[in-house]
């Protein structure tokens, strides 16, 4: 009776997809995945760790989809502020779009990505990781980073979430001064120019 049963269900599936073997639509949707998506408007949600707040995120449009690999979405921008263990406002996070990978505890900024701190530091990048765990920004992606007394162009950049660590490991361009003339950023690619600081440090690094 059992292998009846099974038999009868394998014939009604066969014949399920044969009535529709000239329609590749219908084939896709009978064999493809389902993926369950949860979408929320105008999200306000903290992130805090042994009770201290350690970031506050808002965006328009927020989707949780859960798929092979569960993430969270931010299709329409998003904006975080990071804290410190005294509840002050270290640094500002801006995109266009960003994903969460829960398992991972890692996020993926795209499109417009801007990061800036209260002592003037900006970095400009159109991707750039947010490892959780870790508290650090990094990319392989072309940069800008404008500080109050420079401006640095390069290829591959590391920072603590508080931005008071940074590291550009291609640095290119030059670094114009204040007071400098407009054209003096005339330097050869792949050079660095700057005054000699009073304590030697590698190019590119804070």
């Amino acid at each position: 009776m059992r292998l009846a049963f099974s038999r009868l269900m394998w014939v009604a599936a066969l014949t399920a997809l044969l009535a529709c073997e000239n329609n590749p639509q219908e084939i896709t949707d009978l064999t493809q995945k389902v993926t369950e998506v949860e979408e929320g408007h105008d999200i306000v949600s903290v992130f805090s760790q042994s009770g201290n707040l350690k970031a506050y995120l808002t965006a328009p449009v927020m989707k949780r989809v859960k798929a092979d690999t569960l993430f969270v979405e931010f299709p329409n921008s998003l904006h975080v502020d990071f804290y410190n263990e005294f509840r002050q406002l270290q640094n500002v996070v801006t995109a266009r779009y960003a994903r969460y990978f829960e398992s991972l505890g890692k996020v993926l900024l795209k499109d417009s990505v801007v990061v800036y701190n209260m002592t003037g530091d900006t970095l400009y990048c159109n991707t750039l990781w947010w490892d959780q765990a870790q508290e650090v920004f990094y990319t392989s992606d072309s940069v800008v980073v404008r500080t109050i007394t420079q401006t640095i162009d390069g290829t591959s950049f590391w920072a603590k979430s508080d931005f008071s660590k940074w590291t550009i490991n291609n640095p290119i361009g030059s670094i114009l001064m204040p007071g400098e003339a407009a054209d003096s950023a005339s330097a050869a690619p792949d050079s660095l120019v700057a005054p000699p600081p009073a304590k030697p440090r590698p190019a590119g690094t804070r």
